[in-house]
């Protein structure tokens, strides 16, 4: 099986040969102009009008793009090189054969023809690649940075992220607020309901969590039944607010079990809500969180 590059160098080697041979059958047909006669400035413009359209012909042999296309842009450059080549030998010999009057009305044009019709669908290919690259990307990023049962932040934006928050925070003398949750009952849903129900709990409390965020609140799953919110710009009554509220919601759920039935969980939540200190960095305010937490706990 030959490689592109094979038969990318096998066509251009046959096109050379082809217009070689085809200049050759001309001068031996036709009836050559005396060099005194021949309009150099013309020739010289044809010349170049060769080389221009050789040069992208060769170009476009090596591009690493779709066959379907490459055919277009070589038929399409090869027509314009053979209409050129013709247009140059016009200057040097008169011909009357049949063959030369059609290239000299097919070549360019349909050289022209084929080649805009190549790179339009170059173009659309391109514009194709870009979005779907632009899709890989999102999700490349989404897999990066959030959870894929919750769709919260995952553990690793939120402490990449918050860091930096809460130094914007105090340059501009706001207080911060940090809210760290532990759903308390989840292994116990997990043994009496199965684990699917246990998903359906976390989804459902991730999603009143985003309805009690704002667009610049970073709402994460830090770990299997541990979430977190970091609220720039409020104050501890405003986030006392915000807990209770999500508490009110989420106090009794439905869930459908492992035998398909739906019932109504009730779900308990731990939580402690903690206020930046000045000068306090956004790791001792998440340690205090932490140690709050967990005389929760015990």
């Amino acid at each position: 099986m030959w490689s592109n590059f094979s038969i990318a160098l096998v066509t251009l080697l046959l096109v050379l040969v082809a217009v070689f041979l085809w200049a050759v059958a001309v001068f031996a047909g036709g009836d050559s102009i005396p060099l005194s006669s021949v309009d150099m400035h013309l020739a010289v413009r044809n010349l170049f009008f060769c080389i221009a359209a050789f040069i992208l012909l060769c170009i476009t042999a090596q591009l690493p793009i779709r066959r379907p296309i490459i055919v277009k842009l070589m038929v399409g450059f090869g027509l314009l090189f053979f209409g050129a080549w013709q247009e140059l030998l016009n200057t040097l010999v008169h011909s009357d054969w049949l063959l030369v009057r059609w290239l000299e009305i097919v070549g360019l044009p349909g050289g022209l023809l084929a080649a805009s019709l190549g790179l339009f669908e170059l173009g659309k290919a391109y514009r194709l690649n870009r979005l779907l690259l632009g899709s890989y990307r999102k999700i490349e990023h989404s897999l990066a940075t959030v959870d894929q049962l919750t769709q919260l932040y995952n553990r690793r934006y939120f402490f990449a992220t918050c860091p930096d928050l809460m130094l914007s925070t105090q340059h501009h003398d706001e207080t911060a607020a940090l809210i760290t949750l532990r759903i308390a009952n989840l292994q116990d849903t997990n043994h009496s309901l199965g684990y699917q129900a246990g998903d359906a709990v976390l989804t459902q409390v991730a999603r009143l969590l985003l309805r009690h965020t704002r667009s610049h609140d970073i709402a994460a799953r830090l770990s299997g039944r541990r979430f977190a919110m970091f609220l720039p710009n409020t104050k501890k009554e405003n986030a006392e607010e915000i807990v209770h509220r999500l508490l009110m919601h989420v106090e009794h759920i439905g869930i459908t079990n492992e035998a398909g039935d739906e019932v109504v969980q009730r779900i308990d939540i731990e939580y402690v809500v903690c206020c930046a200190e000045p000068g306090e960095t956004f790791e001792e305010l998440l340690q205090r969180a932490r140690q709050n937490l967990a005389i929760l706990e015990h």
